[in-house]
């Protein structure tokens, strides 16, 4: 009897314990799939902080914040450079054979959250330099609209709104952008920044600022 009852423990004690790696194992895929969800623009890298692997998404370090009531996944992307950390909050629609300036933003008489959903944000722990503009540490959201026959980067120091509640009475800045033409349609918005620039890529639209952070 007590052998058996020795048995009975340990087996108990084996399938706990084969459960358990059962559940690890399917969140991993679940967490996989989340991120293979996203529109992968180059390659996924370890997370030094973690030892997970982030999506690398316009030269920073992606993370998925949730998929979109509308379809835009929206994902929390992070650059280092040089000693500052920025972070681009942000909704990533697709154009599913729509038109940028057409059919889909940015428009020529509106303003333009700069992504789906929620106002795109941006924050930074030091001061940048966005054009000719002086930004200082802290929290904003981002805009675009067209002016004067100028492409602009709105600047807001207004945060947690919905991307179609912008208010110009928080404009802390307008920077003007510059435009080009991509020769491939970008299917889905890809914010980046590098060493010297912050810029996006939609549909066949490519804009950008210079950047320094200090």
């Amino acid at each position: 009897m007590t052998e058996r009852l020795v048995l009975k423990v340990a087996t108990g004690l084996f399938t706990i314990t084969a459960m358990a790696c059962g559940n690890d194992g399917s969140m991993a895929e679940h967490d996989g799939a989340a991120m293979d969800a996203m529109d992968h623009v180059t390659t996924t890298t370890a997370d030094t902080t973690g030892g997970a692997e982030m999506e690398m998404l316009g030269g920073g370090h992606a993370s998925l914040v949730h998929e979109g009531a509308g379809g835009s996944p929206h994902v929390n992307v992070h650059w280092a450079i040089n000693d500052s950390n920025i972070t681009i909050s942000y909704g990533r629609p697709y154009l599913r054979d729509r038109v940028v300036g057409e059919s889909v933003p940015p428009m020529a008489d509106a303003v333009w959250r700069l992504g789906a959903d929620e106002a795109t944000t941006l924050t930074t722990d030091t001061d940048l330099m966005l054009g000719d503009a002086h930004v200082p540490a802290g929290e904003y959201t981002l805009w675009t609209t067209y002016m004067n026959d100028e492409f602009h980067l709105i600047v807001n120091t207004e945060t947690g709104q919905w991307g179609t509640a912008y208010n110009a009475e928080h404009d802390f800045a307008h920077v003007t952008m510059d435009v080009g033409a991509l020769d491939t349609p970008a299917e889905q918005l890809v914010i980046s920044i590098t060493d010297d620039r912050l810029g996006f890529d939609w549909g066949t639209m490519t804009a950008g600022v210079p950047m320094m952070a200090h």
